[in-house]
């Protein structure tokens, strides 16, 4: 592989679990972004970055772009020092943070791909219940998913559409085993 790759997707679609799989076996090719750990990290932290992060994850909401630019950018230029893919795990989520995406690929002469996992709202919500009893994650709660989802379906989602229409979307069924959906990704990659 060649290409950058984006795993976008509805919460709890499988997206970090399927990326961390694929990384294993092009660990020395590539660097991984998870934005939503690189927040809680940055949540855990008592300070004016961390607390202002906190209060808008905690509630649902997407963390102002500003914000998820720089973490993005620092990536894209560590990866291009050190002259590997990357791999990242929900971002972009929205056409700002996009439009900035694709002019720092273009910047830095890197070519992309988005895998956009598709799984149905309801499958997504019956995920994200038993995560938040295994996991008990603050920000796992009902109000938090619903907001979380409405901002997939009223942003995320027509993003990875404007991307479709430029030829750069593989999409992936995330309905089914862990297994399954790695095969399919390895598939639709050609690997």
């Amino acid at each position: 592989m060649n290409k950058d790759l984006f795993f976008l997707g509805i919460q709890w679609c499988g997206k970090g679990t399927q990326g961390k799989l694929l990384l294993k076996d092009f660990a020395s090719q590539y660097d991984y972004l998870e934005m939503g750990q690189l927040f809680r990290a940055i949540m855990s932290n008592d300070n004016i970055i961390g607390n202002f992060c906190k209060d808008i994850v905690n509630s649902g909401g997407l963390v102002d772009h500003f914000v998820s630019h720089d973490r993005f950018h620092t990536a894209l230029q560590i990866v291009t020092k050190k002259k590997v893919g990357l791999m990242v795990d929900g971002f972009p989520r929205a056409m700002e943070q996009a439009e900035f995406m694709m002019k720092k690929m273009e910047e830095y002469k890197r070519e992309y791909i988005i895998i956009h996992f598709e799984l149905s709202k309801e499958k997504a919500i019956e995920r994200m219940m038993k995560r938040a009893e295994i996991e008990g994650r603050k920000d796992d709660t009902v109000e938090a998913m619903n907001t979380r989802i409405d901002a997939f379906m009223n942003e995320t989602l027509p993003m990875i559409k404007h991307f479709e229409s430029l030829g750069k979307v593989i999409t992936v069924n995330a309905d089914g085993t862990i297994e399954e959906v790695q095969a399919e990704l390895r598939s639709k990659l050609g690997l």
